[in-house]
């Protein structure tokens, strides 16, 4: 799958690359998820977004969909909450994560590849 993450620490990417192992083709950028950033997950299937400091608005979510990113993952150490406006399409399929310790890149990755199996199960 083709990934990109926003606002990604140091020590977040490389767990993250230690977890993937070369299997998805992973974009890391630090910059925030905003107005400005979001045109970089064009031709993305998942979009990772970290920070303590994420508030990503329903207009970015309107625009990941439109650009056709079919997956998000909140990789936060406070989880999106259920009722995030925006999130509620049946094209986009989202799941929170706590960044807690490397843990957490590992179940990235796992979560990633449960999808990409979905989607290979289904085609």
């Amino acid at each position: 799958m083709k990934v990109i993450a926003y606002n990604i620490s140091q020590i977040d990417k490389q767990f993250l690359a230690l977890a993937n192992h070369k299997r998805h083709k992973m974009t890391i950028i630090s910059a925030p998820l905003d107005e400005t950033t979001v045109y970089f997950a064009q031709a993305k299937d998942v979009v990772i977004i970290t920070g303590d400091d994420c508030s990503v608005s329903p207009s970015i979510f309107k625009i990941l969909i439109s650009l056709g990113v079919r997956y998000i993952i909140a990789w936060l150490n406070d989880p999106l909450k259920d009722d995030v406006p925006g999130i509620q399409n049946d094209s986009l399929r989202w799941t929170s994560v706590r960044n807690a310790d490397p843990s957490g890149a590992w179940e990235v990755i796992n979560i990633i590849n449960r999808w990409q199996k979905d989607d290979d199960d289904h085609n």
